[in-house]
């Protein structure tokens, strides 16, 4: 499990989400599945959405995000914003 509070103070910057995002690319290339915790987190800003997650799809197609990660301890707008963000860009670059 990857806790975001072990990694970074919160879920507010760009930085911190490409540090999310290391650990979570590390568990992926060793063929894990990931649990990413929220858990203590209020927010989560579209710019950490998108360097942590939306950053996925360099390397990785929708399905198998979905698939392979997985979000606990969440709030319903941390929810609504990974999903949006996912969702716009994924169909941006199948476009």
């Amino acid at each position: 499990m990857i806790r975001i509070l072990d990694i970074v103070p919160g879920a507010d910057t760009g930085d911190q989400g490409a540090a999310v995002l290391e650990h979570v690319l590390c568990k992926l290339r060793e063929h894990q599945d990931v649990v990413i915790s929220f858990e203590g987190v209020m927010n989560a800003t579209p710019s950490f959405v998108n360097a942590s997650f939306v950053e996925l799809l360099d390397s990785y197609p929708l399905e198998e995000i979905r698939r392979r990660i997985k979000v606990v301890k969440s709030t319903r707008q941390i929810n609504e914003v990974i999903k949006e963000r996912l969702y716009r860009e994924a169909e941006v670059r199948a476009a």
